[in-house]
Protein backbone atom coordinates (compact mmCIF):
# COMPACT_ATOMS: atom_id res chain seq x y z
CA UNK A 1 0.00 0.00 0.00
CA UNK A 2 2.92 2.24 0.46
CA UNK A 3 3.35 2.37 -3.28
CA UNK A 4 -0.30 3.33 -3.60
CA UNK A 5 0.20 6.16 -1.14
CA UNK A 6 3.37 7.28 -2.86
CA UNK A 7 1.67 7.09 -6.22
CA UNK A 8 -1.24 9.15 -4.89
CA UNK A 9 1.19 11.70 -3.47
CA UNK A 10 3.02 12.00 -6.82
CA UNK A 11 -0.28 12.39 -8.69
CA UNK A 12 -1.44 15.05 -6.22
CA UNK A 13 1.86 16.97 -6.58
CA UNK A 14 1.64 16.71 -10.39
CA UNK A 15 -1.96 17.99 -10.32
CA UNK A 16 -1.04 20.95 -8.09
CA UNK A 17 1.94 21.76 -10.32
CA UNK A 18 -0.30 21.70 -13.42
CA UNK A 19 -2.95 23.86 -11.72
CA UNK A 20 -0.27 26.34 -10.58
CA UNK A 21 1.19 26.45 -14.13
CA UNK A 22 -2.27 26.98 -15.70
CA UNK A 23 -3.14 29.64 -13.13
CA UNK A 24 0.17 31.43 -13.72
CA UNK A 25 -0.30 31.29 -17.50
CA UNK A 26 -3.86 32.58 -17.15
CA UNK A 27 -2.74 35.45 -14.90
CA UNK A 28 -0.06 36.39 -17.45
CA UNK A 29 -2.62 36.37 -20.29
CA UNK A 30 -5.11 38.41 -18.24
CA UNK A 31 -2.40 41.00 -17.50
CA UNK A 32 -1.53 41.19 -21.21
CA UNK A 33 -5.19 41.72 -22.08
CA UNK A 34 -5.58 44.41 -19.39
CA UNK A 35 -2.46 46.18 -20.69
CA UNK A 36 -3.77 46.00 -24.28
CA UNK A 37 -7.17 47.32 -23.16
CA UNK A 38 -5.56 50.14 -21.18
CA UNK A 39 -3.34 51.14 -24.12
CA UNK A 40 -6.27 51.14 -26.58
CA UNK A 41 -8.56 52.98 -24.15
CA UNK A 42 -5.91 55.66 -23.53
CA UNK A 43 -5.45 56.13 -27.28
CA UNK A 44 -9.21 56.43 -27.83
CA UNK A 45 -9.58 58.88 -24.93
CA UNK A 46 -6.75 60.95 -26.40
CA UNK A 47 -8.51 61.03 -29.78
CA UNK A 48 -11.77 62.01 -28.09
CA UNK A 49 -10.04 64.82 -26.19
CA UNK A 50 -8.46 66.07 -29.42
CA UNK A 51 -11.78 65.96 -31.19
CA UNK A 52 -13.42 67.83 -28.30
CA UNK A 53 -10.73 70.54 -28.43
CA UNK A 54 -11.20 70.85 -32.18
CA UNK A 55 -14.99 71.11 -31.79
CA UNK A 56 -14.62 73.68 -29.00
CA UNK A 57 -12.25 75.76 -31.14
CA UNK A 58 -14.65 75.62 -34.11
CA UNK A 59 -17.55 76.53 -31.81
CA UNK A 60 -15.66 79.57 -30.51
CA UNK A 61 -14.69 80.61 -34.05
CA UNK A 62 -18.28 80.24 -35.29
CA UNK A 63 -19.66 82.17 -32.30
CA UNK A 64 -17.15 84.98 -32.91
CA UNK A 65 -18.07 85.07 -36.61
CA UNK A 66 -21.76 85.35 -35.70
CA UNK A 67 -21.03 88.10 -33.14
CA UNK A 68 -19.15 90.09 -35.82
CA UNK A 69 -22.07 89.55 -38.19
CA UNK A 70 -24.48 90.83 -35.53
CA UNK A 71 -22.34 93.93 -34.99
CA UNK A 72 -22.26 94.54 -38.76
CA UNK A 73 -26.05 94.21 -38.98
CA UNK A 74 -26.46 96.66 -36.09
CA UNK A 75 -24.09 99.15 -37.75
CA UNK A 76 -25.94 98.83 -41.07
CA UNK A 77 -29.28 99.33 -39.29
CA UNK A 78 -27.91 102.44 -37.56
CA UNK A 79 -26.74 103.75 -40.92
CA UNK A 80 -30.16 103.12 -42.50
CA UNK A 81 -31.95 104.76 -39.55
CA UNK A 82 -29.69 107.81 -39.84
CA UNK A 83 -30.50 108.10 -43.56
CA UNK A 84 -34.24 107.87 -42.83
CA UNK A 85 -33.94 110.53 -40.10
CA UNK A 86 -31.91 112.77 -42.44
CA UNK A 87 -34.50 112.31 -45.19
CA UNK A 88 -37.28 113.10 -42.71
CA UNK A 89 -35.50 116.29 -41.60
CA UNK A 90 -34.98 117.33 -45.25
CA UNK A 91 -38.63 116.69 -46.13
CA UNK A 92 -39.82 118.65 -43.07
CA UNK A 93 -37.50 121.52 -44.00
CA UNK A 94 -38.78 121.41 -47.57
CA UNK A 95 -42.40 121.45 -46.35
CA UNK A 96 -41.67 124.41 -44.07
CA UNK A 97 -39.94 126.27 -46.92
CA UNK A 98 -42.89 125.58 -49.25
CA UNK A 99 -45.35 126.71 -46.58
CA UNK A 100 -43.34 129.90 -46.08
CA UNK A 101 -43.29 130.48 -49.85
CA UNK A 102 -47.08 129.92 -50.07
CA UNK A 103 -47.57 132.29 -47.18
CA UNK A 104 -45.26 134.91 -48.70
CA UNK A 105 -46.91 134.75 -52.11
CA UNK A 106 -50.43 134.31 -50.81
CA UNK A 107 -50.85 131.18 -52.89
CA UNK A 108 -52.83 128.20 -51.72
CA UNK A 109 -51.30 124.76 -52.26
CA UNK A 110 -53.10 122.65 -54.90
CA UNK A 111 -54.83 119.42 -53.92
CA UNK A 112 -51.97 117.18 -55.20
CA UNK A 113 -49.74 118.63 -52.44
CA UNK A 114 -52.08 117.14 -49.80
CA UNK A 115 -50.85 113.63 -50.45
CA UNK A 116 -51.03 112.69 -46.79
CA UNK A 117 -54.75 113.51 -46.49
Amino acid sequence: METGKAQLSVIKAWKEQKITKVTSKTQKKLLEISGWESKKTTKIESELAGLQRKMDRKKVEKAEKLRRKKVAVHAKAQEKKAKVQTRRAQEILHAEEEAARFQATGQIPNKSSFSCF
